[in-house]
């Protein structure tokens, strides 16, 4: 009788100890839930956010031709081909509150614009964007060129704080290679 009592008990005790473990597993995955749910988030509004800036269209004649260009396909390509853009006019005319500007002057305008509105103003969120030249044949850092940088007003994302990146690669003939970034963070 004593020794069916202890194994009951036993077996009790094995019983409390799995279901404390389940709680406890349980409690730990739910506590996960939200922080994976935010990176996820964060990590898909910078895709979806460079992958749109890249497709947005400028109105008709303001670039001085008589289509609407696109921000990535024809302005950031323009911008890459005719480098430095301190000496260097561009193809396109563009027009930046009624002034002549080179093609990556406007680009950086636009985008900073678009991008101060969208995440900066209305979700609340630092971010940093970068595009960089790699032209075809180059064997070092030093001959990687810079050609568009901008932060948020509220401060850009250093690499010390919890960020996420979207990458977006444009090749272009003849030139190499635009790499663009887009940092976002809290």
């Amino acid at each position: 009788m004593r020794k069916a009592q202890m194994e009951m008990v036993g077996l009790v005790v094995i019983v409390i100890l799995i279901t404390l473990g389940i709680l406890i597993f349980a409690a730990v995955e739910v506590g996960k839930g939200p922080v994976e749910k935010k990176i996820f988030t964060r990590k898909e509004l910078a895709y979806s956010t460079l992958s749109a800036l890249m497709k947005t269209t400028i109105e008709e004649g303001v670039c001085g031709i008589d289509f609407r260009p696109e921000m990535g396909m024809h302005i950031l390509e323009d911008c890459a081909s005719h480098q430095p853009s301190e000496t260097v006019f561009s193809d396109y005319q563009c027009e930046y509150n009624n002034e002549p500007v080179h093609s990556c002057v406007f680009f950086q305008n636009v985008a900073e614009e678009l991008l101060d509105d969208t995440l900066g103003e209305r979700l609340r969120k630092r971010y940093e964007m970068q595009s960089q030249l790699i032209p075809y044949q180059a064997a070092t850092e030093a001959q990687i060129d810079t050609i568009i940088e901008f932060k948020s007003s509220r401060g850009g994302c250093p690499a010390t704080r919890e960020r996420d990146t979207s990458i977006l690669p444009l090749n272009i003939e003849g030139v190499g290679q635009v790499q663009s970034v887009l940092y976002i963070c809290d």
